[in-house]
């Protein structure tokens, strides 16, 4: 073997061991705070937190909260995940298209979470409740699915669309969705803020784990 391609492959390992360690101290991370969300109906700090969110009351603000938080929840969620996929399709990236149709099935598995952890969710005694929903509040649905489909579409767009406008146009759209989505669920008081820092940590978990997949398959195809 060449000392240049023994070089990368022994950064490439020493990366990979990196990679695990960080992902697993993140999830014993996720682990230990979905533990307190199932022991405790809010954080201290929640209440007060959503209390000043709440505080901002500007119509523009509101509003394009709304709009991107319906990018991440059924059905344009689906759609824009489809579309995207169907585009990549299109143009013979059939790997990162099944990849992207991939991060919207793993974004149901939050519902599992949801049942274990069974939190409730604001209640309109404590916070001005805009929606009313019944399933459990403990990671936000709408945020993991928003991580998921978006950061995967961010990464993607890192190597399939050339350094340009372009790219930084799908990128910035994708972050936008995510941070506008976070904080629309706690304007909203359907979730607590640590539901949506939940909802951030797990879908982050399964996004690295669906880089690292698309990442490995790509090799392999590659043969590299």
């Amino acid at each position: 073997m060449k000392p240049k391609t023994t070089a990368r492959r022994l950064a490439s390992d020493r990366w990979e061991r990196v990679f695990w360690i960080s992902w697993l101290l993140a999830a014993l991370g996720f682990a230990v705070m979905a533990a307190f969300a199932a022991a405790t109906d809010y954080f201290p700090a929640d209440l007060w937190l959503t209390h000043r969110f709440q505080d901002v009351d500007a119509a523009a603000f509101s509003e394009a909260l709304d709009a991107a938080s319906r990018l991440a929840e059924i059905p344009l969620v689906v759609v824009v995940a489809l579309g995207a996929a169907l585009g990549l399709g299109l143009l013979a990236r059939h790997l990162g298209a099944t990849w992207l149709v991939a991060a919207l099935v793993v974004s149901l598995s939050n519902r599992g979470v949801k049942f274990l952890v069974d939190r409730p969710r604001p209640a309109d005694d404590l916070v001005e409740v805009g929606e009313k929903t019944s399933s459990a509040a403990f990671p936000s649905g709408h945020v993991t699915a928003a991580v998921l489909v978006y950061g995967f579409i961010f990464y993607l767009a890192s190597f399939l669309i050339p350094a340009g406008l372009l790219r930084f146009l799908v990128q910035a759209s994708c972050v936008i969705v995510i941070v506008l989505t976070a904080l629309q669920r706690v304007h909203a008081g359907v979730h607590w803020p640590s539901d949506v820092l939940g909802g951030l940590l797990f879908g982050s978990l399964l996004l690295a784990l669906l880089i690292w997949g698309h990442r490995r398959f790509h090799s392999l195809a590659a043969g590299t």
